[in-house]
C-alpha cells in the first residue's frame, strides 16, 4: 500500500508543479486571462462540461473515430509484421516500402485522402489506420527479429508446425517489444486523430470542439478540451496497457514490476 501511495505521489508530482507555475503566470498576469485562463477558470468550465455531457459526448464521437482504424491497423501490423519479421525475401520487399510511408507524416495524406473517400468518418479512419500501423509494424518485426534463436530450436525439436511456432513461441516472445509499439501507436494515433479533427470539422469530436472554442476566443474550453484528450492517455496507460503487462509479461517473467 505504501508503495503505491509513493508511486502515485511522484507520479503526480510533476502535474502539480505544472499547475503551480500555471497559478503564479495567472496571479501576476504574466500573460493576459483570456489567453491562458486560471487552474480554477478552466477547472470550473470542465466541471460545467462534464455536468452537461458535452465532452462525454465529445470523448465518445473521438472514440469512435479512433478505434475501429486503430484495431485493424494493430491486426494488419501483427499479421504482416511477423511475415517480413520471418522472411528475408518479405523484409527485402517492404522495408523499403514502409521507410517512405513512415517519413511521411500522417496528416499530409489527408488532402489525398479527401479526394477519394470525402468528407466522411472513413477518411479519419484511413488517416488514423496510417499513422498508427506504421508506428507498430516496426516493434513487431523488431521483436520477431529478437527471438531467442534456441527457442526457435526447441519447437523444430518438438516438430511444431509453422502456425503453432508462431503463436506460441514467436508471439509471446516478441510480446515485450509487440506492446511497446502498440502504446506508441495509440499515441500517434489519437495525436492524428486530433489534428484529422481540427481540420475536418465535419468529423465532430474533441478536435472540432477545440479548433472551434479557439476561434470563439473560449481559451478555457480549450484547455477543458486539452484535459480530456490528456486524460485518456493516462488512463489508456495506467488502465489498459499496464493490466495487459500484469496479464502477460509480469506473470511470464519477461519483465519486473
Amino acid at each position: 500500500m505504501a508503495n503505491k501511495i509513493k508511486n502515485f505521489i511522484l507520479g503526480a508530482s510533476l502535474f502539480l508543479a505544472v499547475l503551480v507555475v500555471w497559478q503564479i503566470l495567472s496571479t501576476f498576469h504574466v500573460v493576459p486571462t483570456w489567453l491562458i485562463p486560471s487552474p480554477s477558470e478552466t477547472f470550473f468550465s470542465f466541471l460545467e462540461l462534464a455536468k452537461n455531457g458535452i465532452l462525454i459526448k465529445l470523448l465518445i464521437n473521438s472514440l469512435f473515430n479512433i478505434f475501429p482504424a486503430f484495431v485493424l491497423a494493430l491486426l494488419f501490423s501483427l499479421v504482416l509484421g511477423v511475415f517480413v519479421g520471418i522472411n528475408t525475401t518479405f523484409r527485402r520487399m517492404f522495408l523499403p516500402f514502409l521507410a517512405a510511408i513512415n517519413s511521411i507524416p500522417s496528416l499530409a495524406w489527408l488532402p489525398l485522402i479527401i479526394l477519394f473517400l470525402g468528407f466522411t468518418h472513413q477518411t479519419i479512419w484511413m488517416v488514423i489506420f496510417i499513422s498508427s500501423f506504421t508506428k507498430m509494424i516496426y516493434s513487431v518485426i523488431g521483436g520477431v527479429r529478437d527471438i531467442n534463436h534456441n527457442w526457435l530450436l526447441v519447437a523444430q525439436n518438438l516438430e511444431l508446425n509453422k502456425f503453432k511456432t508462431i503463436t506460441k513461441v514467436i508471439l509471446p516472445g516478441a510480446l515485450p517489444q509487440i506492446l511497446s509499439g502498440v502504446r506508441i501507436g495509440f499515441g500517434s494515433a489519437w495525436r492524428s486523430l486530433i489534428g484529422a479533427e481540427m481540420l475536418m470539422v465535419t468529423a465532430g469530436g474533441l478536435g472540432k470542439y477545440i479548433w472551434m472554442s479557439q476561434w470563439a476566443f473560449k481559451f478555457d474550453q480549450v484547455f477543458s478540451g486539452v484535459i480530456v484528450i490528456a486524460l485518456v492517455g493516462v488512463l489508456a496507460e495506467q488502465i489498459i496497457f499496464k493490466k495487459i503487462e500484469k496479464i502477460t509479461l509480469v506473470r511470464w517473467g519477461l519483465i519486473l514490476e
